[in-house]
């Protein structure tokens, strides 16, 4: 089973839809019933302006997620409710861009939100290597790249990682979509 899955998108639009791709590939791992303590962990990372928030809010938007996303730079963590056909996911979407020290980021609490719930939930976090090795493995590793020179501004590389038995599964299902 393949551990990584690169895609090329010329522009925005196909960015978008690599990020549907992958939104669909998440909601069948929470299908057809969520289970209390189901949990998948993802990070994004990439250098500064390259997509990581716009693909967390693609990718929330894609799932079915109505409200605003934005930016959690400041608040280093939004919540966000996600209703399926017979649970609720909670989504919490990290930024740990501010973040001076993995310190921080424990004393602050949010580690919480990576520990059993009884709630089905899905953490996205932005710069997770400010966290250094505080963080639990994470399911999938995305990361976000800005084209070479000869390409559009708007085009990026996603690279895709599964490190876990569950972010295999996803990532074969997103391979199976993408074809």
């Amino acid at each position: 089973m393949a551990k990584n899955h690169t895609i090329h998108c010329k522009d925005e639009r196909a960015t978008a839809e690599a990020v549907r791709i992958l939104a669909n590939a998440i909601l069948a791992f929470y299908a057809p019933t969520p289970q209390k303590s189901q949990s998948l962990f993802i990070s994004l990372d990439g250098d500064l302006g390259a997509g990581k928030t716009t693909a967390t809010r693609y990718l929330l938007q894609a799932m079915g997620y109505g409200g605003k996303v934005k930016s959690p730079t400041y608040s280093l963590c939004e919540e966000h409710i996600l209703d399926l056909p017979n649970e609720a996911l909670h989504i919490f979407h990290f930024d740990l861009y501010r973040m001076q020290s993995p310190e921080e980021w424990v004393e602050a609490g949010l580690l919480e939100h990576f520990t059993q719930s009884e709630n089905p939930t899905l953490c996205i976090i932005e710069w997770p290597g400010k966290a250094e090795s505080t963080l639990p493995a994470m399911d999938l590793s995305i990361t976000l790249m800005h084209p070479n020179q000869q390409e559009s501004e708007l085009a990026r590389t996603v690279a895709i990682e599964a490190n876990t038995v569950k972010g295999e599964a996803i990532l074969q299902s997103i391979t199976s979509r993408s074809h």
